[in-house]
């Protein structure tokens, strides 16, 4: 196989989902993923309190948003909560959809969110400035900011959150139904497997290592059946994951 064929077929594996049928119960849940190579992940789930997404996607968000909620039986304005695990914009665009619902995120997170403030990676920094993305304007949306970890219930359902700072500075892990969502404190390769923070998008790359490796013990009380990056790669919370995502 040629270089170029090798490349293209890495980017092509890239955007494969992982497991990503197996964290889903339709109609009482699904996940959807947004414009490849990067396959930004949404999740939507039923409870008793209204639908639950967590995290918004990219590139035709609303599309496949709306996707989803037909697949669980539901509208847009059926959602009542929003979890994000942070604001960089490959993970938001589906917010102008859901303008009624109550948004949740660590608090640092805030100001990036609204655009008062970019984020600190060069590459999302510099995208923000070249072509700005659709940011919602100060109380355009009721926004939740909590302060180290939470707890949400929802009916019979409970979000545990988990600050994690590093990736960004509000970067922040959801544990519902058994699923860790980390969004993109640990990420994945075809060639490496699951592994820490990409540099290049990450504030501070020792910073997110730590909230991780912080955030395994955190939960160890908890049942965590899998654990899912925000670009639909998910896994067994096995020991061998737990080691290769802080490499």
């Amino acid at each position: 196989m040629g270089k170029a064929a090798a490349l293209f077929l890495t980017i092509l594996l890239a955007g494969c989902t992982v497991n990503l049928s197996r964290i889903q119960d339709p109609p009482r849940s699904v996940a959807v993923t947004t414009t490849a190579p990067w396959n930004s992940m949404m999740y939507l789930a039923r409870t008793d309190s209204g639908v639950v997404v967590i995290d918004l996607g990219w590139a035709g968000g609303e599309g496949k948003l709306r996707e989803g909620l037909r697949r669980i039986g539901a509208r847009p304005e059926d959602v009542r909560h929003v979890f994000l695990t942070h604001t960089h914009r490959d993970h938001i665009v589906g917010w102008q959809l859901l303008r009624h619902a109550r948004f949740h995120l660590a608090a640092p997170e805030a100001v990036l969110f609204r655009g008062v403030r970019h984020h600190a990676d060069f590459p999302s920094s510099a995208a923000e400035r070249l072509v700005p993305s659709a940011r919602p304007r100060a109380g355009e949306l009721e926004v939740h900011r909590f302060a180290g970890d939470a707890t949400f219930y929802l009916g019979r359902d409970t979000v545990l959150a988990f600050s994690t700072p590093g990736h960004t500075a509000g970067s922040a892990a959801y544990l519902f139904r058994g699923v860790l969502f980390v969004g993109d404190a640990v990420t994945y390769t075809p060639l490496l497997g699951f592994r820490s923070a990409k540099r290049i998008y990450t504030e501070d790359v020792g910073r997110s290592r730590a909230s991780v490796a912080a955030l395994w013990k955190r939960v160890e009380k908890y049942r965590v059946d899998w654990v899912c990056t925000a670009h639909g790669k998910c896994s067994r919370f096995t020991e061998e994951f737990r080691r290769d995502a802080l490499r």
